[in-house]
């Protein structure tokens, strides 16, 4: 197999480049935290599948793009990862390795991806989770990347009692979770850029950042009363550690461990130390509800491009900064050797050539 080396949003600016000469394309660029590639596009690469994930919306943009089956990110945590990603370099040349340092003091002042659009005259726009945020990202989420005012959200009925939480509906009304913020908020952005991209007087590039399915998944009442029975959760098939494991490859998964209600089952987090089977069944369940969630908010921003107008001058991204453990191997998380750790989505529409999907086994 040809090994491809890339990196999300590289590749992203090389195909622009290939494909713009004559006419300059919008981005939108869409980020989803710890989502592993438990979706119906990935159910042939061997990861034992919940079989009724819903992500009609993740299918769709999949269906007309350009399917990265194999895309591994450099190093499995937040910071580190969309670093790398963000600007085309390895962990060893931004010296980013954990979720403080920032790469224009500790690596250099490499250009990212949405400054690259900003100094070519887009304007660009950032929004959620991007870069890792706080010190991260220079505290102002890598201010000189972007034209427009950053946008944050609140994250509403999220705190460090729950690692899960399902908030009935009605209670959403006057306090929308987080995500759905983001969404409202990338809608609101690509109205007022829609009419100088429709009239050719300028062009965006706009990053959306999802804040799920990282912890704590919170989400609606009513995503997992209607696509996840209890009685279908089912455990993974291989709980605990493979023999002969190499110490490097453990994580005592201690950010799940740092919510009250896990942190109460008295779990160390040790190799096949694992959770009770309820446990492990309630996680799984809530972590699929959240990915469903994140899943109807980026429908809803796709379908803004459509309804706007700016399908056939639209490029749309998808990848996530790592994949996550979900109780295989008897881990949870992240930051671990595994290939579930490593191994995330990626897909990239490209109006008039990737209509049809095209997939790839190569890795990327």
């Amino acid at each position: 197999m040809m090994i491809a080396r890339c990196y999300g949003v590289l590749l992203l600016a090389i195909v622009l480049n290939a494909w713009t000469c004559s006419a300059l394309k919008n981005v939108l660029f869409l980020i989803a935290d710890d989502l592993r590639p438990e979706l119906s596009p990935y159910s042939s690469t061997g990861t034992q599948f919940h079989a009724n994930i819903y992500t009609p919306n993740i299918e769709a943009l999949a269906d007309k793009s350009l399917l990265m089956k194999q895309a591994h990110v450099q190093l499995p945590l937040c910071g580190p990862s969309r670093t790398s990603f963000m600007t085309g370099r390895r962990p060893d040349t931004t010296k980013v390795h954990n979720l403080s340092d920032y790469w224009r003091t500790v690596g250099g002042p490499f250009v990212t991806i949405p400054e690259h659009f900003k100094l070519n005259g887009y304007r660009t726009a950032g929004m959620g989770k991007i870069f890792h945020q706080g010190s991260a990202s220079g505290n102002d989420d890598d201010a000189q990347s972007w034209t427009e005012p950053y946008f944050h959200g609140v994250a509403n009925f999220e705190s460090s009692l729950f690692s899960w939480r399902s908030v009935s509906d009605n209670r959403l009304t006057n306090k929308p979770l987080i995500d759905e913020q983001i969404a409202d908020n990338a809608i609101s952005v690509l109205k007022t850029v829609s009419t100088g991209a429709l009239n050719g007087s300028e062009h965006f590039f706009i990053a959306v950042g999802f804040k799920k399915p990282h912890l704590p998944f919170v989400f609606p009442e009513s995503i997992m009363t209607d696509h996840y029975p209890e009685d279908e959760i089912t455990l993974p098939s291989n709980p605990y550690v493979p023999t002969d494991m190499p110490s490097a490859a453990w994580k005592t998964w201690g950010e799940l461990r740092g919510y009250m209600d896990v942190d109460s089952l008295n779990v160390d987090g040790s190799e096949n130390a694992t959770l009770p089977d309820t446990n492990v069944k309630e996680l799984r369940r809530a972590y699929y509800s959240a990915v469903t969630w994140m899943d109807q908010q980026l429908g809803r921003v796709v379908d803004e491009v459509t309804n706007l107008g700016l399908e056939q001058d639209t490029i749309i991204s998808l990848i996530s900064d790592h994949g996550f453990l979900l109780g295989e191997h008897g881990g949870w998380c992240k930051e671990t050797l595994f290939e579930l750790a490593t191994h995330t989505p990626m897909m990239l529409h490209i109006p008039g050539l990737t209509d049809g999907g095209i997939v790839t086994e190569q890795l990327a």
